[in-house]
């Protein structure tokens, strides 16, 4: 074998590589996260709108409309389980045809890379805190419409018929198929 046919495999194997790398590259992921006005961070587009980031607000909604608040703890950029819950159950049709019309929801993230506005991250430990609930993610923690008192705590992933039953029992709201 020569020189120049060796020169020539190696140069036909780079370009083969180059192409089939751009062939198979995915267009870079848009990292920049979505906020509201001051800078708290929003859930991910697809998880539906109407969702608050705080307790405030969701407590105002809960008392005018008399319904309770389902405060959901996640942590979709680190936890399997959380994207689990939010994409298998919370973006369900079941769940947003009768759980969503009959609550408020309130979406607490934990952020693990301090991506997030230390008032934010502040606001949502102070609250898992002040209801005492463990930090295991996914959780759900169901409020009455006062926002004080806890009706229940569902900590993990649950399957999808025993979360919404678990919903309708502490509540009232019907799940008609």
């Amino acid at each position: 074998m020569t020189k120049s046919s060796i020169h020539s495999i190696f140069s036909l194997t780079g370009i083969l590589f180059l192409l089939l790398a751009a062939a198979t590259a995915l267009p870079a992921a848009d990292k920049t996260a979505k906020t509201d006005e001051s800078g708290w961070i929003l859930p991910d587009s697809a998880f539906g709108d109407g969702w608050h980031l705080r307790l405030k607000e969701a407590r105002a909604e809960a008392a005018k409309e008399n319904k309770p608040i389902l405060i959901l703890f996640t942590g979709p950029d680190w936890s399997t389980a959380s994207r689990k819950i939010e994409s298998s159950i919370i973006r369900s049709k079941e769940f947003n045809e009768f759980i969503r019309p009959a609550i408020v929801g309130l979406y607490i993230r934990h952020f693990v890379d301090g991506s997030a506005p230390d008032e934010q991250i502040d606001a949502n430990h102070s609250l898992r805190k002040s209801l005492s609930v463990q930090p295991v993610y996914p959780c759900t923690v169901l409020v009455a419409p006062d926002g004080k008192k806890v009706l229940g705590v569902f900590p993990g992933l649950p399957e999808k018929k025993a979360y919404l039953e678990w919903i309708s029992g502490l509540t009232g709201i019907k799940i008609t198929k």
